[in-house]
């Protein structure tokens, strides 16, 4: 319905502009009534062509909290759309193996906030006013789905097999893991869609190669782009100093996307009599990180700067200035830090953390320069190597079980906001709100204040932007105070492309360059 434009400033990629609607929705009834038109003549490759509807956008939410590949963040829809909560409890209990099934629960079950008006017009009943809610509507998960989308399981290898485009290009061919074949669409027309150029014909993705052959292939000019990879932290410096033309680097200014890394601490450890949950502690922790040396490891300051909040610039909460526990040129103070411990009855090596890692990229020599730091200020560490990567946060930090018994005591985790801007919903609730913590939690150490708690309804609720945004700068504060993480890098993005790509934009939600508005030369 919206998306973020292809513009060459941050400042303007951020505010949502209108895709397949018309225009930015008329809000009526306090700010809880949304209302979207629908650009007659986007329309659907099937065959025949048919036109994209108001009944396609209310079935694409239907579809969201499937049982089978439910959204990866429900919460912004059950916690802003009138009867999604009730709705999206009933579809967990339908089966996940039967698309027959599903199909029949979101054909019988409306939701109350979700109305085709006609085949046009579609209209949203909030819960409360939300000042991010077309910032939603942005996102991909939000997309309307074709009615041929229920005969099959969500996310299943038939359902890729059959995807239906309602955009410049579609997709011709798919093989799992190794390539996507991309076309033009024939039922696409330009004149219904003011955010894609679509200067190139067609599109070749190759899956399963790795950050160093994707960089070596876009040098020799036989690929042109990076597709969901990254310049190698190694290649940064040399292709910076020779000033390549084909190196782009993103957000713009001083923005940062990533909170990257952070500390995330266990405030229910058992480990060393329940030590972390005390705050002088946790402040140690604050004065004991060498951030410049974790940032150098991450690249440098091309990409990667000491960040001394939890909230980078670029994302709502930034208080300009703030830094609460400030180190000589951001390279801790174990002084401090072993001055803190001392009051809280500790001595120097008396407690030990268990920090587990993973074992891929940067982050075994970020362990290893974190270890020396806190050894220096006064804790011993127990580093744990953790294989396959993914078990870091589905065996350590997102299982409430291994979180108790005291598995983990601090980690080196990340965070990538789906939006920039104004979200709030995305940063400080996410990471900070324990009403909800459970298994796949993102709250890793289960911090669970009711001051915090009440600060984030209240910022979701304000009526206007910069009211929320007031709120979230406190609650960004809050979180600094209680010393429920150590922030300690804000990272950019680096990608390549070859020297025939123009045009080429970085984009913060692509994280790389929209290839539906590059072009080659010579074309």
């Amino acid at each position: 319905m919206y998306t973020y434009p292809n513009a060459p400033t941050f400042e303007a990629q951020i505010k949502p502009v209108p895709d397949l609607a018309t225009a930015m929705p008329t809000i009526t009834d306090n700010g809880t009534v949304y209302t979207i038109h629908i650009r007659k003549g986007a329309m659907w490759d099937t065959h025949p062509a048919r036109q994209v509807t108001a009944q396609d956008a209310v079935r694409g939410l239907q579809r969201l909290c499937n049982p089978a590949q439910p959204t990866g963040a429900p919460g912004y829809f059950t916690g802003t759309i009138k009867g999604m909560a009730a709705y999206c409890a009933g579809f967990a209990k339908v089966s996940a193996t039967s698309a027959a099934a599903m199909k029949d629960y979101i054909d019988s079950h409306p939701v109350a906030g979700l109305k085709a008006v006609d085949a046009t017009t579609l209209q949203i009943t909030l819960t409360q006013p939300a000042t991010d809610f077309v910032n939603i509507l942005a996102l991909p998960f939000s997309s309307p789905a074709p009615v041929e989308y229920l005969d099959y399981i969500p996310g299943s290898a038939q359902q890729a097999q059959h995807t239906i485009s309602d955009g410049p290009y579609a997709i011709t061919a798919y093989s799992p893991g190794r390539s996507i074949t991309l076309a033009r669409n024939p039922a696409w027309h330009s004149s219904t869609d003011p955010i894609r150029k679509a200067y190139v014909n067609a599109i070749q993705v190759t899956e399963g190669g790795n950050e160093q052959g994707t960089q070596q292939q876009i040098a020799a000019g036989t690929q042109d782009m990076d597709w969901d990879q990254n310049v190698p932290t190694a290649d940064l410096a040399s292709l910076a100093a020779g000033h390549s033309p084909d190196l782009v680097i993103g957000p713009s200014g001083d923005n940062y996307i990533t909170i990257n890394p952070y500390i995330a601490i266990n405030l229910q450890s058992p480990n060393n009599g329940g030590a972390l949950s005390k705050l002088k502690v946790r402040q140690a922790l604050e004065y004991a990180f060498n951030k410049t040396a974790d940032s150098q490891v991450y690249g440098g300051k091309l990409i990667s700067q000491p960040l001394n909040q939890v909230i980078p610039k670029g994302s709502v909460g930034y208080v300009s200035g703030y830094d609460p526990y400030p180190t000589p040129g951001n390279n801790g103070d174990p002084a401090k830090a072993k001055q803190l411990l001392a009051e809280a009855g500790y001595q120097p090596g008396q407690i030990t953390l268990k920090l587990p890692y993973r074992t891929t990229t940067v982050h075994p020599q970020i362990a290893q320069t974190d270890a020396a730091a806190l050894k220096a200020a006064g804790f011993n560490v127990q580093l744990i190597a953790v294989t396959p990567a993914n078990d870091f946060y589905t065996q350590y930090l997102q299982n409430p079980s291994a979180t108790k018994r005291g598995s983990w005591d601090i980690a080196e985790a990340g965070w990538i906001p789906d939006w920039m801007g104004n979200n709030g919903r995305s940063v400080i609730e996410p990471l900070f709100d324990g009403r909800s913590y459970g298994p796949g939690s993102t709250d890793y150490g289960d911090y669970n204040s009711p001051q915090m708690n009440a600060l984030i309804d209240k910022a979701l609720s304000a009526t206007s932007e910069s009211a929320a945004a007031g709120i979230w700068q406190q609650a960004a504060k809050l979180a600094m105070q209680d010393a429920v993480i150590v922030p300690i890098g804000a990272q950019k993005v680096a990608v390549m492309h070859s020297s025939r790509v123009k045009g080429c934009y970085f984009n913060f939600f692509n994280e790389n360059c929209d290839i539906t508005n590059v072009w080659l030369s010579g074309s």
